[in-house]
């Protein structure tokens, strides 16, 4: 039997791509029987690279995939709602209307229309906007 410390520096040698094949196998071997935390962050990263192996390759196990696709068809589904809610609020929300004597309505040219005749009626022709402007934040004067 050989000592954690031998199997520390395997781990330490597989990081650094060191190991040999035979080495490598004695390595994981180690890692499936051993409950030692020390060795916790090495079975992780060995963990992660054996999936990524086995889905790189089609090797995955049918039932990971069967795990995954719920997950990924409610992440699919409530994403779509998600945009379909955004872009229905953003078209309510940019729709110009007046009213008018009584009547809404979204003609775009009869709203630009009431707004340009109302600002005429505030900024007439004959009135300086300056000086309106003066007069009203300067009272005392």
């Amino acid at each position: 039997m050989k000592n954690k410390r031998y199997y520390l520096d395997l781990a330490e040698r597989w990081f650094d791509a060191l190991l040999t094949e035979g080495e490598e196998l004695e390595l994981k071997a180690f890692l499936a029987g051993t409950d030692d935390p020390d060795f916790d962050e090495v079975k992780a990263v060995a963990g992660f690279f054996s999936a990524g192996k086995a889905v790189a390759t089609g090797k995955a196990s049918v039932d990971a995939r069967r795990r995954f696709l719920p997950w990924a068809a409610t992440v699919a589904i409530a994403a779509s709602l998600v945009l379909i809610a955004a872009i229905g609020l953003y078209h309510r929300q940019n729709n110009c209307y007046i009213l008018a004597y009584g009547q809404k309505s979204t003609d775009p040219n009869l709203v630009l229309n009431d707004m340009t005749a109302t600002l005429e009626g505030v900024f007439g022709e004959g009135e300086d906007v300056g000086d309106e402007l003066f007069d009203l934040f300067n009272p005392a004067l």
